[in-house]
């Protein structure tokens, strides 16, 4: 039979959990059962593991037989509350929750508190209607969240968009766009100009009577009669090469054209009597033939003069 003082030394000492409670209690002082204390652990639940391995064989079993083992009772720490003078912390209820005074978070807009909040999303086994239930409930959250942030938009004012230039200084957008329209116009205006540069006073001309042979078609009907004026002397003024009494016509259509000829100093002569153009600057830049051949041919007409006279000179 083990020692009694041995076992309450070693339970006292060196002993812990529910062996050291059952020697204690079974050897205890004047052979009363010592109360057990109940602890509060701050970490929430707690839960005593009993290890077989650490009992000794025949003691458990000795032990048994006498004293039921107690069961444990773990209660849940109730929170800590702190209150507004420093008198440190009391415990409430079981159950009770108290939050610490803090400042109460500002109110949230009127919109955001109408706004309802989307369904908490439920896990376990559900039936068909259930999560039916919960994907319309999902689905009518998102659809109110849309219409809420498409009404802010909507509601919002427009923003204008800044535009800078290169060095930083402000563009105004609709003045850009009328100075760069009035330099495509004049750009335009001084195309035209060069276009006209190069077509000279005739065409000028034709062109102006085209476009007043235009207006004054767009003003007549367009049927015509053997006795429309105007188309009758447009035929008479025109010129067909196969008319018979072109030839003896004394009225011209138009003023006869005459070529200009050459007005400066007399030119010299050529064997072919051709008269110099009316560009001619008067210059003779011939080889000198020309003036030889008229040379030699009076030299030989006075040589046969002068034989003649002195022919008949005895006569």
């Amino acid at each position: 039979m083990p020692d009694r003082s041995l076992e309450l030394y070693l339970a006292q000492h060196y002993y812990s959990g529910p062996k050291s409670e059952a020697i204690l209690n079974k050897y205890g002082d004047d052979g009363r059962k010592k109360k057990k204390k109940k602890k509060h652990t701050e970490g929430g639940d707690a839960l005593t593991i009993k290890d077989d391995s650490s009992v000794w064989f025949g003691e458990e079993q000795e032990g048994d037989e006498d004293v039921a083992p107690e069961a444990v009772e773990v209660k849940e720490a109730p929170a800590p509350v702190a209150t507004t003078k420093s008198q440190g912390w009391k415990n409430v209820r079981e159950g009770e929750a108290v939050l610490p005074p803090t400042e109460a978070p500002p109110s949230a807009p009127r919109e955001e508190q109408d706004t309802p909040a989307p369904p908490p999303i439920k896990a376990g086994l559900m039936s068909g209607a259930q999560l039916r239930a919960q994907r319309e409930a999902r689905e009518a959250a998102e659809r109110a969240e849309r219409e809420r942030e498409a009404a802010e938009a909507a509601e919002a004012p427009p923003q204008e968009t800044v535009y800078r230039d290169a060095s930083g200084r402000k563009i105004d957008v609709e003045e850009e766009e009328a100075r760069i329209r009035e330099e495509h116009l004049r750009a335009e205006a001084k195309k035209k100009e060069r276009e006209q540069w190069n077509q000279g006073l005739v065409q000028r001309r034709e062109r102006e009577a085209q476009r007043s042979e235009l207006e004054a078609v767009q003003k007549e009907g367009v049927a015509r009669h053997a006795n429309d004026a105007r188309m009758n002397d447009v035929l008479k003024e025109r010129t067909r090469w196969d008319d018979p009494a072109a030839a003896f016509l004394t009225r011209r259509s138009g003023p006869r054209v005459t070529r200009p000829q050459y007005t400066g100093p007399p030119p010299p002569p050529n064997r072919f009597g051709i008269k110099p153009g009316y560009r001619w600057d008067g210059v003779d830049r011939g080889n000198g033939f020309e003036s030889k051949l008229f040379l030699k041919i009076n030299s030989s007409q006075r040589l046969q003069s002068e034989f003649q006279a002195w022919s008949s000179e005895d006569m």
